[in-house]
């Protein structure tokens, strides 16, 4: 049986080994600054952000985390911003707490993919 770690471990680096490999760098840059907007911002504001200024990393991110807090936190079907913004405020932070602990897994292995390689 596997814990809820090694699930988020499983689903993230599922997540970015499905980007194109050219968007890593960015991909990765973009949850360097993702905890802060969350924790400043609140999740909602922070998702709309990712849909307001899509763009192919944008969408990629606010699609992983549609995609895990779609299995984890909400079981309606529908676009995480909608369902976000009309859940009681326990899910809300459930929801919060879930998508900051999946940024940072997901952070993890878009940073272990851009590693460059070293000239000798």
């Amino acid at each position: 049986m596997k814990t809820r770690d090694q699930i988020r471990a499983e689903k993230a680096s599922a997540a970015v080994m499905s980007l194109k490999p050219e968007l890593v760098d960015e991909y990765a840059a973009e949850l360097r600054e993702f905890p802060a907007m969350v924790v400043h911002n609140g999740i909602g504001p922070t998702l709309a952000f990712l849909k307001a200024r899509s763009g192919p990393v944008r969408n990629a991110l606010y699609d992983h985390l549609s995609a895990w807090l779609g299995e984890t936190v909400y079981t309606d079907k529908g676009d995480l911003l909608a369902l976000v913004v009309a859940q009681p405020a326990a899910r809300l932070m459930r929801a919060q707490e879930e998508a900051l602990v999946f940024a940072a897994w997901l952070r993890r292995f878009a940073e272990a993919r851009d590693v460059k390689p070293r000239k000798s």
